[in-house]
């Protein structure tokens, strides 16, 4: 008697997905491994694609520059951000919002430490990765703080303009704080800085009135 061969319950697309995350965490990586040893403009993408053993015409089907290599965990990072925005309750101010999400990330950046110490301290010293950084990745969380503010405060972000801010002067807090933390060699607590930084803005316009205004 035949017996039909069991029916694979996973679906082709799913296998075809695992292996295309696979190996874009591997050309990261690898990517990663390069520019830590030999600098960013010495490493070029034919040099990742041999290491990750990809040919350079898969690497460009993943990243379309070395810049996103160096960036190529974020997406992992800005969904969990989106996820930690839309978990705030709705009682929460929104800078409060804003801070307590960041802060909920900080077991990513702590699994991650090495990484992020990486991408800024090239992002401090090569033109391109600054661009690369606040063009795409910083540009990434401005627009999902907006979006989720919008949310949470129930407004058009089009008309009312205190998502942007916010998101902007937030973005701008982590900025420095991501800066002062690659200057200190990663010796400081990075989530700290970020922590400190965001009160920083909330204090913005709170300081007493100078007499005699």
């Amino acid at each position: 008697m035949n017996t039909l061969a069991p029916i694979d319950p996973r679906p082709t697309t799913s296998r075809r997905s695992r292996k295309k995350s696979r190996t874009r965490t591997e050309l990261a990586e690898a990517g990663a491994h390069l520019f830590a040893t030999r600098g960013f403009d010495e490493t070029t993408t034919n040099d990742i694609a041999e290491r990750a053993d990809v040919s350079q015409r898969t690497l460009f089907r993943h990243f379309p520059t070395k810049e996103a290599v160096l960036y190529g965990d974020m997406d992992e990072l800005l969904t969990e951000l989106r996820d930690a925005l839309e978990a705030r309750p709705a009682s929460e101010a929104p800078l409060a919002v804003v801070r307590n999400a960041v802060q909920s990330l900080a077991d990513n950046f702590g699994r991650h430490r090495d990484r992020r110490l990486l991408q800024a301290r090239l992002a401090a010293t090569y033109p391109s990765v600054s661009a690369y950084s606040r063009a795409t990745v910083q540009l990434g969380w401005e627009r999902e703080i907006i979006a989720a503010l919008a949310r949470h405060m129930d407004v058009d972000p089009m008309v009312d303009a205190r998502p942007e801010v916010i998101a902007g002067a937030s973005m701008s807090a982590i900025r420095i704080a991501t800066r002062q933390w690659s200057f200190s060699d990663g010796q400081l607590d990075y989530m700290a800085l970020i922590v400190d930084a965001l009160d920083a803005v909330a204090t913005i316009g709170q300081e007493a009135t100078p007499p005699g205004s």
